[in-house]
């Protein structure tokens, strides 16, 4: 019999966290800024809704943008619904 494991939250937002922030290799924690954006990403993400404009919310947040989000940040925002989605 196989077992599922179920991240907890800080798994999730540390995760998440570091997708926001940029993964490379050696990093290991991220910035508290982005700390911050993956709580409101993950919630987001996460949550019962399912909204085509989705990606775009979360790269506003990733961003910080006032609704032209950069294409780093569409990457990152992209990326990070596979990791919470899938």
């Amino acid at each position: 019999m196989s077992t599922i494991t179920i991240p907890s939250r800080v798994d999730l937002l540390r995760e998440a966290s570091l997708t926001i922030c940029g993964r490379r290799e050696g990093k290991t924690k991220a910035c508290n800024s982005c700390l911050r954006k993956a709580d409101a990403a993950v919630r987001l993400a996460r949550g019962a809704e399912q909204n085509r404009d989705l990606t775009s919310r979360l790269a506003d947040i990733i961003c910080g943008s006032a609704g032209q989000p950069c294409g780093t940040c569409w990457d990152k925002a992209t990326t990070l619904l596979l990791e919470l989605r899938g």
